[in-house]
């Protein structure tokens, strides 16, 4: 009885290398990837660079340093490197915010709303921003639509 098995082994051995080592049947090559070229698209999201304020807006936040942020800042201080980077890509709001949260040093709180959104716009224009059409408003949720980039389109 082990003789007939030995036989069925063989011929169910040959069988499966011959099939194995058969040609393998032709499949259609996937054409190939068209190429696409990237093209950037401009950000959706509006920014600094979008000339945001006006230059009368930021000739009253230059007019409010030089009687209040001056004590304790020169100009420097606002378009150095470690400044840049430290509010690139953050909301204008919270830079807003950090102004009228802490300045001036001796009496945070003290400015009006319209003096920290003024000094703010004279900030954007000492870092070479773009002048608008239209003044950057004073309320939360206006400030708060827009990025802080420091390049320009």
């Amino acid at each position: 009885m082990i003789q007939p098995l030995r036989g069925l082994t063989g011929l169910f051995a040959l069988v499966l290398v011959t099939a194995c080592s058969a040609a393998p049947a032709r499949v259609a090559a996937p054409a190939p990837a068209q190429q696409v070229e990237e093209v950037e698209e401009p950000s959706a999201e509006p920014s600094t660079a979008d000339g945001i304020f006006t230059v009368a807006q930021a000739e009253r936040g230059h007019e409010l340093f030089r009687t209040v942020c001056s004590e304790c800042h020169d100009q420097e201080d606002w378009t150095e490197v470690g400044f840049r980077n430290r509010w690139e890509d953050q909301s204008v709001f919270q830079l807003w915010y950090y102004i009228n949260d802490r300045m001036p040093y001796d009496d945070p709180w003290s400015l009006s709303r319209q003096q920290v959104t003024d000094v703010l716009t004279y900030i954007l224009q000492l870092n070479d921003l773009p002048a608008g059409a239209s003044e950057l408003a004073t309320d939360d949720d206006s400030i708060d639509d827009y990025w802080i980039v420091w390049r320009t389109k």
